[in-house]
């Protein structure tokens, strides 16, 4: 059994625009495009979030445990990629995501257990899929400019 308090549910709500277009907004008015369209798309796809959330939530948690080591993030991405079920509905059954860090003095070792603690026990959204969650990292080399943004 899980301890821990409750949190507040948390809402936000999906409007639609026309056929297969929508768009969500929080109660503090963050708006969000998500779209269906097979043409003239002008937004992410529902499971294309899902990714971009997998890869944003491990993301702040690393760069949390980053700052407390007080290392400067030259550079972070998150490469996400998902494998969907065969069937109705086609939920991720792997969820895998490659971090490249350019964060000097920041060794393979740490990073891995960073990204690590990450994927496996502080991201929420990775706890919420049913999908298998791998992960690996790679270090930008020392005293070269990242790409990474």
């Amino acid at each position: 059994m899980l301890c821990g308090m409750a949190r507040p549910p948390q809402l936000t709500t999906v409007h639609h625009i026309i056929d297969k277009r929508f768009v969500g907004i929080t109660p503090d008015g963050m708006r969000l495009p998500i779209d269906g369209e097979t043409e003239a798309q002008t937004g992410m796809r529902p499971m294309q979030l899902v990714l971009n959330a997998v890869g944003a939530c491990a993301a702040y948690d690393v760069v949390e445990m980053l700052k407390k080591r007080r290392l400067e993030i030259r550079g972070y991405r998150v490469e996400v990629t998902g494998e969907r079920f065969d069937g109705t509905p086609a939920y991720f059954t792997k969820v895998h995501a490659v971090h490249h860090l350019d964060v000097p003095g920041l060794d393979e070792r740490t990073a891995n257990r960073f990204v690590g603690l990450s994927m496996t026990k502080y991201c929420s959204v990775a706890s919420s899929l049913k999908a298998d969650i791998s992960y690996e990292v790679v270090l930008a080399p020392e005293g070269e400019a990242s790409e990474a943004e």
